[in-house]
């Protein structure tokens, strides 16, 4: 087998590498372009809203060039989790800025579209099949669960990416998908062993996390072998080392020797690291179990209502040394406050941060005799409108500002506000409400597939 390589451009596409690292990167004879452009970390709001959490002027640089480097050596570009999430209206404004870029470089790709957002009625027919678990200590998924949920989107596997090498894509723009499975698509389909292709792409999925010197993203280079891979930094002044790439193995997984895909396991129990010179790591030994079901993650989010925040910082010592009592009594005047104004307290959820004050672990703070000399305040009101989002943080506001604590020795001024306004709405609020694994048909039953040319140029008619 000719050796297959792969660069992964950043870890995720807007988050930059560098130039010099791209275009040695294409120097070596690069078989596809490809980058990961999402995540859940960030939380349910950026499904729910349909908003990227990269900049447009970041994405549109990476993909830039990218696309530039792609149709210069007439090699695929991949994308993942397009905007984010990975939902339709983020593929929409990813598919936006590459019709601009095509138009800029005066080319005409072929891109392949691959859609993974599903509607509630597909969801309710897998329930009622059976076809739907939950993935985790969490419960069934019911017909009122898909009706509720705002937006859902299905992580899919390898197998689309070759659906549309197939079809001729130059480009290939995907929702919600495995980030190994980026990667694994084309070795997979040129006949690669599957458990290097997936090891490979787990490894290079996150970029330059396995380079050093660390000094942010940058571009990543895996070359499959017949019985091994390597790994190896875009960069020239840059190194890949053995501890980073195995700890790589370990990165968002809750096991240490498996990772569960769509289409199987990949087992790397066996799996064998190798220093082979200052710059590159061998990789040998991982193994592949396939599934006898094709399985893909649901993402799924509905909305709880919207959200005001307020935010200050105390030094006064007095009141930083009796802060948990003077917390307390505000929340006892924040709910008759409100209540005054036609406000019950089933109608809003207030959540108070002490930061400096056990605001990360709360109850499991371990350290119970710290002490702070300043503190920040950190008040989250949701509500199922904005206006009583709003009156609530007002009345909260108010309330932290003027109420009485023991010894307090002003009548006002104890906190420090750093923004004007001081409320801030945050807009829409969203929860993760379905977190299952989805048995599929068919890889492709999750997926809509479009193929376009941007600004496909008028076709000219030829008379006679």
């Amino acid at each position: 087998m000719r050796p297959i390589k792969i660069m992964a451009a950043s870890g995720m596409l807007g988050y930059g590498f560098t130039e010099k690292a791209f275009n040695h990167g294409l120097s070596l004879g690069i078989d596809l372009i490809a980058c990961d452009a999402g995540s859940a970390d960030p939380g349910p709001y950026y499904l729910g809203s349909g908003t990227p959490f990269v900049s447009r002027i970041a994405v549109k640089r990476d993909l830039s060039l990218m696309i530039r480097g792609g149709t210069q050596e007439k090699i695929p570009v991949f994308i993942g989790s397009a905007g984010g999430s990975g939902s339709d209206k983020q593929v929409d404004w990813t598919l936006e800025i590459i019709r601009e870029i095509c138009n800029e470089q005066n080319i005409y790709p072929k891109v392949a579209v691959l859609r993974t957002e599903l509607r509630p009625e597909q969801l309710v027919s897998k329930i009622n099949l059976g076809k739907i678990s939950p993935l985790g200590p969490i419960k069934n998924l019911n017909e009122k669960d898909a009706n509720q949920t705002h937006k859902v989107v299905s992580m899919i596997g390898a197998e689309p990416f070759q659906q549309a090498l197939e079809e001729g894509a130059d480009i290939v723009i995907a929702g919600r998908s495995s980030d190994a499975a980026i990667y694994a698509a084309l070795p997979l389909m040129r006949g690669a062993d599957p458990g290097l292709s997936w090891h490979m792409g787990k490894i290079i999925e996150c970029g330059a996390q396995v380079i050093e010197p660390r000094e942010g993203q940058d571009c990543v280079i895996g070359t499959i072998y017949h019985d091994y891979f390597t790994i190896e930094p875009g960069h020239p002044d840059r190194r890949c080392t053995r501890t980073r790439v195995a700890a790589h193995t370990l990165y968002e997984n809750p096991s240490p020797y498996e990772l569960k895909e769509p289409s199987g396991t990949l087992i790397t129990k066996s799996a064998t690291f190798e220093q082979i010179d200052d710059r590159v790591v061998r990789v040998s030994g991982s193994k592949w179990e396939p599934s006898s079901t094709y399985t893909v993650k649901l993402e799924g989010v509905k909305k709880l209502g919207f959200r005001t925040v307020f935010f200050a910082g105390t030094r006064d010592p007095i009141l930083v040394s009796g802060i948990n009592n003077f917390i307390e009594a505000c929340q006892t005047r924040i709910e008759r406050d409100s209540k005054a104004i036609g406000i019950d307290k089933e109608d809003y959820m207030l959540n108070i941060k002490v930061y400096g004050k056990d605001a990360v672990m709360g109850a499991n703070e371990p350290l119970s005799d710290h002490n702070a000399h300043e503190v920040g305040i950190l008040v989250d009101v949701v509500a199922n409108d904005q206006d009583t989002s709003k009156a609530v943080c007002a009345k909260a506001r108010y309330s932290l500002l003027h109420t009485d604590f023991p010894g307090r020795m002003c009548i006002s001024g104890n906190l420090a506000i750093p923004f004007s306004p001081s409320d801030l709405s945050a807009g829409e609020v969203y929860e993760f409400n379905i977190w299952h694994i989805m048995e599929c048909n068919d890889p492709m039953e999750p997926v809509r597939m479009e193929l376009i040319i941007p600004n496909d140029p008028p076709k000219v008619r030829l008379n006679g």
